[in-house]
């Protein structure tokens, strides 16, 4: 999954989420799956990224990483990994 953002005074603003091929949301993208295996990883990982995202320190998370470089968050259940790039423009968003 891709997260767009903009940092702005220390905080990540106006976040859009992709699950890929161009799909933009505002918000995390609750996909369906036929597997029942998949569909529980993807569940799993949705509530990691809440995790993330609820943690006081998230803007933290995101202006600390290294650009081009993979970054770990250790407090979800399982760990998340973040690389960070430099410019990725959002073209179309689906509301």
């Amino acid at each position: 999954m891709t997260l767009d953002g903009e940092i702005k005074n220390e905080k990540l603003i106006d976040k859009k989420f992709s699950p890929g091929e161009d799909i933009w949301t505002e918000e995390l993208p609750r996909l369906g799956f036929s597997s029942e295996e998949i569909q529980k990883d993807y569940d799993n990982f949705i509530e990691d990224i809440i995790s993330l995202f609820t943690e006081p320190q998230a803007d933290k998370v995101f202006i600390d990483a290294k650009i081009g470089e993979e970054s770990e968050y250790v407090n979800a259940k399982n760990p998340l990994l973040i690389r960070k790039i430099e410019e990725y423009s959002v073209d179309e968003l689906i509301k």
